[in-house]
């Protein structure tokens, strides 16, 4: 998994599909999401696996092709912006 670059420097790969749970076209703080690789169709996973091989660890990240528990994501932290509903 990976994206690159700005404007001159993108390509495919760098696209990514934000499907947020329950449906809606508004991310909610709290939302459960998921990111779907436009290209290839797979969805943003991880898991719970650390790797010590740099200070502090890493965490992998992989695309797989099914909706998994492991691919649902959460914002912990940002900037969240109200909300006003209209009809």
């Amino acid at each position: 998994v990976s994206c690159f670059g700005g404007e001159d420097e993108s390509d495919a790969g760098d696209y990514w599909r934000l499907e947020i749970e329950g449906g809606g076209k508004t991310w909610k703080q709290n939302q459960r999401i998921r990111l779907q690789h436009v290209e290839t169709g797979g969805y943003l996973q991880s898991h719970n696996k650390k790797y010590q091989r740099i200070a502090g660890g890493q965490q992998e990240v992989c695309g797989v092709r099914d909706k998994r528990p492991d691919n649902v994501w959460l914002a912990a932290e940002g900037v969240y912006l109200p909300v006003t509903e209209t009809e």
